[in-house]
């Protein structure tokens, strides 16, 4: 059989093992401009031959790695001698050799100046890979319940306890790595409208900055453990590579990766040697096809795409040590650290992406103060999902109490230090109820992020949320039990005895399931509208207002039960109901506070918009609200006012013609002033004098067919446009 096997049903051939993308896969296509070639690279040298190699680096004092993670650092660079120079401790490099010092927030990394490294021996995308963070499913979504987060944490070693400048994460086996890979891939190719894609610039001169690679130990659910290299920064270089690799298609892009650097997914036990020396050897094929191709003078496309993405520049953190000299901590957030001000200030993150990974660092820091438990930690971040919950806190096993769970944790009694950790984190002199609903909104509701609708959600959370005075910085606790809906009635009886615990826990529970149903929205969220619709509001309230007005009167409180007993009922037949929030006369009917409000037919009334639950909680100030829109829309159409007449259409049509041709001919008068036209900036005298001709006619119009007037209008009287145009003059 010829070493050539087509597959051309998909585009692609795989000679020898070897996959190529087909000419006929590009035939409407064509490659950048070439600006460099690619590099000529020696072959990958035997693992036998790095043992010296890898003792150098383990006798560097600032190395924080263990064996195995030493053995990938040596065996994925293209110089073993070179990287044998930059990290040998010895003479005038005693201290720490030529190691690069990367301050971070509680002492220092190390690593190995840049140097060119295999892309595909042991280097994995960042597969938790903080640009989608914020959209990342957990544990707790409902759609999503088996699929925890993968979480970096830092490894600590089992003999001494020390911990290392090296990652820990646990995944259930090789596929779901390959999963998670395929994903964060995924991910970071679609991330800010795929501006994140530099293939066509691997094509043209390779990759020239280099990129941060961390260590990571992945530990299978069968004890099976394997060490790899991860990108830190760079993820986007990193998977552009293999989209250059493959010819542009991300699925096939994340599938050459895995195979290359992870291999059969489905293979059981650790790596063997012979899969060591495959895999290199595969890498000692391609470095001989890339130096046969160089040797023509015009490179072929299969030349390009693997002499551009056949090695890379990096630099690799292997070392860290905290201030007081002993080993650092959380590698977690020194890693943070040390990427974020360039994401966070040059190649800007989406904001929630930044608020979920910046919130994530404030839980850690909670974690270590004891501000959280391990338990509550879990919860916070993802990791457990409703029954899980339950089991560990004694919280409803709902995913609500995950939401109001991240509220209490950051607005309840310990908010004072809370606080300083989010100042501290986020960088803010100030953390008032504005700044900080924006900062916790992405992860408050990480659980409903499988809802097509979050980004609404988050908005309203992140516009001031349920932060009312009753919440904020009060002492309140979550009420603990197995059934939801009984642990709401309870809280609702004693919210109605005004107790202030269970009013802080209704407006935190209710409040938020009234944001996840649509019934509240940010303060612009809604039009103001006279008439009852979808979207519209009487009022203007931030979320925290109206939450104030409705957790103050026994009929906001019955309100917010209902609409949280609904979300948690998840049930077509039972739907939040409408009650009247104060005392007043309808119908001649007295009606108290509390009481629900019923139909003629003497049902009780749904509340089905945000417009109901607005004008429910202040029904005075919403008439009030209404009556002004009425006037304001009477004669223009519009929501809530009768069709508008022909001649009131024609009069506001004069009007505004009127008020926009004044508003020119001042802006055009005071540009004569300035303009290098002078006077001619009016046009032509032509035009000039066919305009006045019009403005005279529609005056003559206007006093021939207009009423009149009962008093003559003063002619020395002042025009709003003028006094903008003598304003503005200065």
């Amino acid at each position: 059989m010829a070493p050539w096997t087509a597959g051309l049903a998909c585009g692609a051939l795989i000679f020898e093992g070897h996959f190529f993308m087909s000419l006929d896969a590009f035939e409407n296509e064509s490659l950048p401009p070439l600006l460099r070639r690619p590099d000529e690279v020696p072959e990958p040298v035997p693992v036998t031959q790095l043992r010296g190699f890898r003792k150098t680096l383990l006798d560097n004092p600032m190395n924080s790695l263990d064996e195995d993670a030493a053995n990938v650092v040596t065996g994925g660079a293209v110089s073993p001698a070179l990287l044998r120079k930059l990290v040998e401790a010895t003479g005038d490099t005693a201290e720490a050799g030529l190691l690069m010092a990367k301050p971070v927030v509680g002492g220092t990394l190390y690593a190995i100046p840049p140097h060119r490294r295999f892309t595909d021996l042991d280097v994995l995308p960042d597969f938790l890979n903080q640009r989608w963070v914020h959209k990342l499913h957990t544990a707790m979504d409902d759609k999503h319940a088996n699929n925890a987060p993968i979480v970096y944490n830092t490894f600590t070693d089992e003999e001494t306890g020390q911990p290392r400048a090296l990652f820990v994460v646990r995944v259930a086996d090789r596929q779901a790595l390959a999963d998670a890979i395929t994903e964060s891939m995924r991910q970071t190719y679609d991330a800010q409208g795929q501006k994140n894609d530099y293939t066509d610039s691997v094509l043209q001169h390779g990759i020239k900055e280099p990129l941060t690679l961390f260590l990571v130990r992945v530990k299978y659910d069968d004890g099976v453990e394997e060490t790899y290299t991860v990108a830190g920064d760079g993820n986007s270089r990193l998977v552009s590579m293999w989209l250059a690799r493959t010819g542009g298609n991300i699925d096939e892009a994340a599938a050459a990766c895995v195979a290359a650097v992870i291999g059969p997914v489905d293979r059981s036990g650790p790596r063997r040697p012979a899969d060591q020396r495959s895999a290199r050897s595969k890498v000692t094929e391609m470095v001989a096809r890339v130096r046969r191709g160089l040797a023509e003078k015009i490179l072929t496309e299969a030349t390009r795409r693997e002499g551009h993405t056949l090695t890379f520049p990096a630099i690799v953190v292997v070392g860290a040590m905290g201030e007081d000299g002993s080993a650092l901590p959380d590698l977690v957030a020194a890693r943070d650290d040390l990427v974020a001000n360039l994401h966070v200030h040059v190649t800007p993150w989406d904001e929630g992406a930044q608020n979920t990974q910046g919130m994530q660092r404030v839980y850690r820091h909670a974690l270590r103060e004891h501000l959280v438990d391990d338990d509550t930690y879990k919860v916070l971040l993802g990791e457990v999902g409703p029954a899980a919950m339950h089991k560990l806190l004694g919280l409803p096993p709902h995913r609500l109490w995950s939401a109001a769970l991240h509220q209490q944790c950051a607005l309840a009694g310990q908010a004072d230090r809370m606080n300083r950790l989010i100042k501290q984190e986020f960088g803010m002199g100030k953390a008032d109820r504005q700044r900080v609903s924006e900062r916790i909104a992405p992860m408050a509701l990480s659980a409903y992020r499988s809802s097509a609708s979050i980004d609404q959600f988050v908005r309203a959370l992140g516009n001031g949320g349920t932060i009312t005075d009753t919440v904020w910085k009060r002492d309140w606790k979550l009420t603990h039990g197995a059934d939801a809906l009984k642990v709401l009635d309870d809280i609702l009886e004693r919210a109605l005895r005004g107790e202030a615990n269970a009013v802080a826990e209704l407006t935190v529970l209710g409040g938020t399931a009234a944001i996840l149903s649509g019934f509240i929205t940010r303060d612009r969220g809604s039009k103001l509208a006279a008439a009852r619709e979808l979207r519209t509001a009487p009022l203007r309230h931030t979320p925290n207002a109206l939450l104030a007005v409705l957790a103050s009167t026994q009929g906001g409180r019955r309100m917010l039960h209902s609409i949280a007993y609904a979300h948690v009922a998840a049930d077509p037949s039972i739907v939040p109901k409408q009650f009247h929030t104060v005392v007043r006369e309808i119908d001649g009917v007295v009606v108290q506070d509390g009481a629900p409000v019923v139909d003629k037919a003497g049902a009780m009334v749904s509340i089905d918009y945000e417009w109901d639950l607005v004008y429910a909680a202040s029904p005075v100030e919403a008439e009030a609200s209404i009556a002004e829109l009425k006037k304001k829309l009477d004669g223009k159409g519009g929501s809530g006012s009768t069709s508008e007449t022909e001649d009131a259409r024609q009069r506001r049509i004069l009007e505004n013609a009127i008020k926009a041709a004044s508003k020119a001919a001042f802006t055009l008068a005071k540009m004569t002033q300035t303009h290098p036209r002078g006077r001619d900036v009016f046009g032509l005298t032509t035009s000039v004098d066919a305009l006045r001709q019009q403005l005279n006619s529609i005056t003559e119009t206007l006093i021939k067919f207009g009423p009149v007037a009962d008093v003559m209008p003063d002619p020395e009287g002042e025009d709003e446009y003028e006094d903008e145009y003598e304003d503005g003059d200065e």
